[in-house]
């Protein structure tokens, strides 16, 4: 995944930037949820999950923890 794609969003658009291109490059259902657990584990960012049946179903990254 080219996460300096989301940092650039990021950086010109904040946080509703990046949630707006990962909806336009993933879509949602499994495609979404997977995009954000890569973007989360990078610990770049911190998502967050709403869960149905134990499992997540949708997310939105929240923050952004790098460097600015």
């Amino acid at each position: 995944m080219a996460d300096d794609d989301f940092v650039q969003a990021y950086r010109s658009g904040g946080i509703g930037a990046v949630n707006d291109l990962v909806t336009a490059k993933f879509g949602t259902g499994d495609s979404l949820i997977d995009a954000l657990e890569t973007m989360e584990d990078t610990g770049l960012w911190r998502i967050l999950w709403h869960e149905a049946d134990g499992k997540p179903d949708f997310g939105a990254v929240m923050e952004y923890l790098g460097d600015d």
